[in-house]
């Protein structure tokens, strides 16, 4: 087509040529000018032939582009498709069923309530049987769910009865007080003690609500008469405790003025001034005697409410009624409170949220206890605050909140009084040895021949490193606790050339844990158990005497003592009998020194009828 145009315009262009070469050489060109005219009629046929072959080409390309599009619009949708597609699958994947959430029950006990529904569910698929589960617990829960309201409903009618119970009880006390005015007389005249009783009852309504509890409880079990010697009483007066109120309330009301004067004078204010204005006790507090059975000590409990703190603290004092000088043990009050339960040492206070009240104040619970013990308050231990019904929380992070305090209280004197027996007794024994105020004859605790041919020569304390430095295996095996201290000795027994060192170790928590003893022989060189099986075999004879294998107000100090002593003739005896210059002979009976190829030593004390020998 573009040729045909050319050609076209070609012609045209030569005829006006000729038609101005005719013109300017004045030739006649009309003729010309006809023929070149038709030549439009031809080039325009050409234009509307070019125009029309144009707008074809653009149909067709037009038709083209629509197929064009129309593909990639369908290729676009596969592509959403594929993409929301593995949306779904993603979803299916991450799918979850709501019952994955719920604590269902295990399988031993959905068997045991629904055991009838067993045969049911016995032909289904795992699926169908999963929504059958499903539907009991869900039947099970509505149950629990319809008891739960009943129980409800039947808490708030009991409680409801108990307050009009109450105010039914509380509409019978101005009668009483009428009636107490009017046989007034009548008492005077029989010389009834009421007005002191009144006198009481007037000092003990001061107490805070703690102290109240505990007073109340502890007057209750002296009447009952369990067994228990103790006698409570309630320390300071009532204008204490107004006086206490009044100041109070006049702090309050400078309370600005004094935060001013801390503002602009901070170097006079320390952190003692404000333990000691913050940590205030309550006025009144309870003082509670316990007597030892032979009625020769006497234990003196001082418990006190601080109400900052919102806990009791307990203080220890121990009194001697002969000339005995009990000042020189001064770990006995503490050892004899601090470990009355696991855990319960007094080192931290037990109320919930205490340290939050605390930061508050700019203060910590560390800076407290300091101040307490160090100005003779005592600790604040966990029993103390069970016997008072304040809810703690130990060390373990356990909430405890004590309802029987009859029992509580019963069981909380029964350790006390048993581990100050026990405490007693381990020290009179411990002064005894060290002074040497002992003889070992006359103590066989029953158990134990006669014949001793050892002697103790010396007794005395020792720091823990020298302890510690000692090579054994009981040292490794032991168990480390902190809050577990411990008191060192040193004893020497001898025979002849023959020197036994023995390491005492008493711990804290005594009589739970029993005394250690590490053994170190010097005869023939140092034997230790570390060296020698029979050292060994001596000590674990001499630790594994425990308290229920002795009398009644047993002394297990000196029969670890006595029971050392003689293992040590035994020793002496059955290892000089192999020595090539004898030097100690078999004084005591024994079966046999070694039976067959074992090598113990016969430290077992047996009797047949009237014969009393020693046997492995």
């Amino acid at each position: 087509m573009e040729n045909v145009l050319n050609k076209q315009f070609v012609k045209l262009k030569e005829a006006m040529d000729e038609i101005l070469d005719l013109k300017q050489t004045g030739h006649v060109f009309e003729l010309k000018q006809s023929s070149a005219a038709l030549m439009f009629v031809a080039l325009k046929h050409s234009n509307r032939e070019v125009k029309r072959s144009i707008k074809s080409g653009r149909d067709e390309l037009h038709l083209e582009k629509s197929k064009v599009d129309l593909s990639r619009l369908h290729l676009q949708n596969l592509l959403y498709e594929v993409s929301h597609l593995k949306k779904e699958i993603v979803r299916c994947q991450k799918f979850k069923s709501r019952d994955a959430y719920l604590e269902l029950l295990s399988d031993k006990e959905y068997s045991s309530k629904f055991a009838a529904d067993s045969k049911e569910t016995a032909n289904m698929t795992n699926h169908k049987t999963h929504l059958y589960r499903l539907e009991c617990e869900l039947r099970l829960r509505k149950e629990l769910d319809n008891q739960y309201s009943t129980l409800l409903t039947s808490k708030q009618e009991l409680l409801q009865e108990n307050l009009n119970q109450t105010q039914r009880y509380l509409s019978f006390a101005p009668a009483l007080r009428t009636l107490l005015d009017s046989t007034k007389p009548l008492h005077d005249a029989l010389q009834l003690s009421l007005d002191v009783e009144w006198k009481l009852s007037s000092i003990v309504k001061y107490l805070p609500r703690p102290l109240y509890i505990l007073f109340i409880n502890l007057e209750s079990l002296q009447r009952a008469n369990h067994g228990f010697s103790f006698k409570p009483e309630i320390i300071g007066f009532e204008s204490d405790v107004q006086m206490q109120a009044l100041l109070l309330e006049t702090e309050n009301s400078l309370k600005e003025r004094r935060h001013f004067q801390e503002v602009n004078n901070p170097s006079e204010t320390t952190v003692n001034n404000v333990l000691e204005r913050a940590l205030k006790a309550h006025p009144l507090h309870i003082r509670l005697v316990m007597e030892t059975l032979d009625k020769s000590y006497e234990l003196v409990l001082f418990v006190r409410y601080w109400t900052l703190l919102k806990c009791c603290t307990v203080h220890a004092q121990l009194n001697s009624f002969n000339t005995t000088n009990v000042q020189g043990d001064t770990n006995l009050l503490q050892n004899l409170l601090g470990h009355l339960y696991p855990n319960d040492v007094g080192n931290n206070i037990p109320v919930p949220g205490i340290e939050y009240e605390l930061q508050n104040l700019n203060l910590s619970s560390e800076e407290c206890l300091e101040y307490l013990v160090k100005n003779g308050f005592g600790k604040p231990y966990c029993w103390v605050q069970n016997m008072c019904s304040i809810a703690t929380v130990n060390k373990n992070k356990l909430f405890n909140h004590e309802l029987n305090l009859h029992k509580w209280t019963r069981e909380v004197f029964a350790k006390i009084s048993k581990r100050l027996h026990s405490w007693m007794r381990l020290t009179q024994q411990v002064r005894a040895l060290t002074y040497k105020d002992v003889d070992l004859y006359t103590l066989k605790e029953n158990i134990y021949p006669e014949g001793l041919s050892c002697s103790l020569v010396q007794w005395t304390v020792i720091s823990t490193e020298e302890f510690n430095i000692q090579n054994s295996d009981l040292l490794t095996n032991l168990s480390s606790h902190n809050e577990i201290t411990y008191t060192s000795y040193r004893a020497v027994i001898v025979r002849g050339s023959a020197k036994m060192e023995c390491f005492i170790r008493i711990p804290s928590n005594y009589p739970m844990e029993i005394p250690l003893w590490i053994l170190s022989v010097h005869w023939n060189g140092r034997h230790t158990a570390m060296n020698n099986s029979a050292i060994k075999m001596m000590e674990y004879w001499t630790n594994s005497l425990q308290p229920k294998d002795l009398e009644k107000n047993h002394r297990l100090l000196y029969a670890q003592l006595f029971r050392t002593i003689y293992s040590f003739d035994i020793f002496l005896e059955t290892e000089g009998s192999m020595q090539t210059t004898r030097e100690y002979n078999k004084e005591k009976p024994y079966i046999s020194a070694f039976a067959k190829r074992i090598r113990l030593r016969p430290f077992r004390y047996i009797a047949k009828g009237s014969i009393h020998t020693f046997k492995q």
